[in-house]
């Protein structure tokens, strides 16, 4: 009996966990988008992000943080399960963008990030980062993200990293993906979340300033495009709205006072769960895992946590070289070994002989 009920345990903190979700994922149904997104699953254990083949890490880790949002544990995603596939390529990863998103995913599974699987993702990401330039190799979004991975790790986020992010906010209160293009919605929404990490109130200048860029690109219907102008068209879309959405809660906005934005992103969901990037368009992946963190009322400064089932393992080291069986590498040890005790026992019994032959 007591068995039974330390099983039931995970299942009850689950419940609680979902049941505490904040009244904005109401009328969404995040298990049914969680689930449509582990159907997606590659047989590696990871997820592609839709626009190439394959899964990848920052595609994986965007997995990994909605489910972590709907109170679910990847680690129980089959095996190899997501965490299994970051595990197997942490090792390799060495760009800002991919370390910070695969350092956000790791802490939201309740694991280290500086022994991930022997792995110090923090580190490496640090190795990335400039202390002469206060940035992170990259671009902007590569540097938000950086800085929202080191508060999420713990580590200590340089004040030149900060202050360099400040410096890129364009006089219209936004910020762009490379610091020259025109502002927009998505770029922004990460800048104002790392500058929160980084220590900015709230009410600072640079953050009233972007959210008043913010109030500029707001649609009737309460959701967010990409930007305005666009010349792709400007009709609200899920991953725009939803970074706003965390934007907005991580500074402690009221979503009634900017026009309810998680409706508009909840009326972007289909029947069998996903998201569609704007109405009409269908399924999508990435529209959909970035919609289920911001409808269960978590951000990039407050990460969504459920501790792992199952630490992966560390990825195999590199298997040496095998000799070759031909050419100059001569015999090996063992075959020397049994050829010298050949010789020694026939050696032993002709000296018995010839000891009998003198008698």
């Amino acid at each position: 009996m007591r068995l039974r009920s330390i099983a039931l345990v995970p299942m009850i903190i689950a419940l609680v966990l979902v049941s505490a979700l904040p009244a904005l994922a109401q009328g969404s149904d995040l298990a049914a988008a969680v689930n449509w997104l582990k159907s997606k699953q590659a047989a590696d254990g990871g997820f592609s992000d839709g626009f190439s083949d394959g899964s990848s890490a920052p595609a994986t880790a965007e997995a990994v943080l909605a489910a972590a949002a709907a109170g679910q544990d990847t680690s129980t995603w089959g095996s190899p399960s997501p965490l299994d596939y970051l595990a197997a390529q942490a090792p390799t990863l060495n760009e800002s963008g991919p370390l910070a998103k695969t350092i956000l995913a790791v802490t939201a599974a309740g694991l280290d990030p500086a022994n991930f699987a022997g792995t110090n993702l923090v580190q490496k990401l640090q190795g990335t980062y400039n202390a002469d330039a206060g940035a992170f190799k990259g671009l902007v979004n590569d540097h938000a993200f950086g800085i929202l991975a080191l508060n999420a790790a713990g580590a200590e986020i340089p004040a030149k990293a900060t202050a360099t992010l400040e410096g890129l906010q364009a006089d219209d209160g936004g910020w762009s993906f490379d610091g020259q293009s025109q502002s927009d919605t998505n770029s922004t929404a990460v800048a104002i979340q790392a500058l929160l990490a980084g220590g900015r109130a709230a009410t600072s200048e640079p953050i009233t300033k972007a959210l008043a860029f913010l109030k500029t690109q707001q649609n009737e219907d309460g959701g967010f495009p990409y930007s305005k102008p666009n010349q792709f068209g400007t009709a609200t879309d899920a991953n725009s709205t939803a970074y706003v959405i965390q934007a907005l809660l991580a500074s402690g906005q009221n979503l009634a006072d900017w026009k309810n934005p998680d409706k508009a992103l909840a009326a972007l969901q289909l029947p069998e769960g996903a998201f569609e990037y704007q109405t009409g368009q269908g399924a999508n992946y990435l529209a959909t895992a970035q919609a289920v963190p911001a409808l269960a009322g978590t951000t990039f400064v407050k990460l969504p946590k459920v501790s792992a089932a199952k630490a992966p393992a560390a990825a195999p080291a590199t298997a040496p070289a095998t000799l070759p069986t031909t050419g100059s590498a001569g015999p090996s040890p063992l075959l020397l070994l049994l050829g010298g005790l050949v010789l020694l026992l026939a050696g032993t019994r002709l000296a018995r002989s010839g000891r009998a032959g003198e008698r």
